[in-house]
């Protein structure tokens, strides 16, 4: 719970602090952890040097010990130090020898109440080392110590199998002490100054990394419906950022056509549903005020008006739900010649209104009977249902409108042909937009440019392709393909 309130903590701050801190973080316990080493390698290495030093005097100090006939010590002046480049202040050595008993048969030096251990090191003596070492810390009883800690060597003098006589040299490692004391005073400094400066060059770079999209958060808020053509900046690093800022212009093309698109749609639709409306409110009145009031006749032409305006909402609903994607699709095997035929059922009555003649021909390249293909069945239906009427819509009476499918083995198509006046050529792009006629010569013919856009969007849900063109002599056709399962 405490490590949750922590996370959510740390998640409220910005992106460039949180970059900042842990960019500081790792590389503060990184150095934290190298320096910690590096300190610690350091204090064996001068602790070696020191060693060593106090090994070089105490082997000189001991050629310089006579060993009398009784056991008996001479001390000769110790003027060893002279000359001599020490790691321990000079004359500061308290000396003894010491006897296996515990005797101490000889000192040098005022070693006051101070009585060094020496049984342990006697019993690692005999097992063989040359020479034993401790540090004694914190020494209190002797009289003018030069230091807080002093290093203590114990060294055989004797060459018997199991020496009974050791040496021991106590000197005080206030070198020592200084060099690690400052060593640690630089790193208690330079450590701090070194994270302060890392955590002003982390904010610098993660500002001057966030820069861009800071400007594309920018320009991405003064983005207006009305300024849709703006776009955010693209950097020339090919970097993450670019990628972003490709991504946001892509998403803003989609947008602004959709928002173009949809302002066009509620425009043609507000149009075409005013149409009816107005004829409606229009004869409503002429009853109203014609004294001898024809009331079938106003409620034909009613009925017919409420029958147009009924025809626009359904399409318009039809295209909401293809508007809603893949999501709205019933998804299944479907026999393509049985929705075919489904859709010629629907449009029968239309075309013998014209006395137009239906010619369906279905050729199977394979031989495989029941071609499936996979899709919805009502906007499928729908789809053939469009593209067949508006052949008959725009076909002369007493013409003949194809039908062809033709089964291949990887894929189905329909081709759709009348003999009517065509796609005009500055018309042919726009075919399949909302609202839009194929020729507005043909006033005629009634729709609303509805059915070849719904056609269009149900073609590019179930990924098949739909096309129009023109004969090189007279008519259209459409062609329909979508693959086989």
């Amino acid at each position: 719970m405490f490590l949750k309130k922590i996370y959510n903590f740390f998640q409220s701050f910005s992106i460039r602090l949180r970059l900042s801190l842990i960019f500081v973080l790792i590389f503060g316990a990184t150095t934290v952890f190298f320096n910690m080493f590096l300190f610690q390698m350091m204090i064996d290495t001068l602790q070696q040097d020191f060693d060593d030093a106090l090994f070089n005097y105490c082997v000189d100090v001991s050629d310089g010990i006579e060993i009398g006939i009784k056991g008996d010590l001479s001390f000769p002046p110790l003027r060893l130090d002279h000359g001599k480049i020490l790691p321990f202040p000079l004359g500061t050595a308290l000396i003894q020898v010491r006897h296996s008993s515990g005797a101490v048969l000889a000192r040098v030096g005022n070693f006051g109440e101070f009585s060094p251990p020496y049984k342990k090191d006697f019993e690692r003596i005999w097992k063989g080392e040359e020479a034993t070492y401790r540090t004694i810390e914190h020494i209190r009883n002797i009289p003018s110590a030069e230091a807080d800690s002093y290093r203590l060597i114990s060294f055989p003098l004797d060459n018997a199998a199991k020496p009974q006589l050791m040496l021991q040299i106590a000197v005080p490692m206030t070198l020592m002490e200084t060099q690690i004391q400052k060593r640690l005073t630089l790193l208690q400094l330079g450590i701090p100054f070194v994270l302060f400066v890392a955590t002003l060059g982390g904010m610098f770079l993660s500002a001057r990394a966030l820069n861009p999209v800071n400007n594309i958060i920018k320009i991405a808020k003064e983005i207006k419906v009305t300024e849709l053509s703006k776009r955010v900046p693209v950097p020339n690093a090919n970097d993450e950022i670019k990628q972003l800022s490709l991504t946001l212009n892509e998403m803003l093309d989609r947008i602004q056509q959709a928002f173009q698109s949809q302002e066009r749609f509620v425009a043609d639709a507000s149009h075409q549903l005013l149409t009816p409306l107005t004829i409606m409110r229009g004869e409503m009145e002429l009853l109203q005020k014609t004294e001898q009031r024809d009331v079938d006749q106003f409620i034909k032409s009613a009925l017919q008006e409420v029958d147009n305006l009924s025809s626009i909402v359904q399409e318009m609903l039809l295209l909401a739900r293809v508007d809603a994607g893949i999501g709205a699709l019933n998804l299944e095997d479907l026999d393509f010649d049985e929705l075919v035929f489904e859709a010629l059922t629907r449009v029968e009555k239309l075309a013998k209104s014209k006395d137009i003649k239906l010619k369906v021909t279905i050729n199977n390249e394979t031989g495989e009977e029941h071609k499936l293909v996979r899709g919805d069945n009502d906007l499928l239906t729908n789809l053939i249902v469009n593209i067949v009427e508006n052949a008959i819509k725009y076909s002369p009476n007493q013409e003949v409108v194809s039908v062809t499918v033709n089964h291949g083995k990887d894929s189905t198509e329909l081709l759709v042909e009348d003999n009517g006046p065509g796609i005009p050529d500055e018309q042919l792009p726009f075919i399949f937009e909302r609202f839009s006629r194929g020729s507005n010569m043909e006033t005629r013919v009634k729709g609303f440019g509805l059915g070849l856009a719904i056609a269009q969007k149900i073609a590019i849900l179930h990924n098949a392709k739909l096309s129009a063109q023109n004969h090189s002599g007279s008519g259209a056709k459409f062609g329909f393909e979508i693959k086989n399962i």
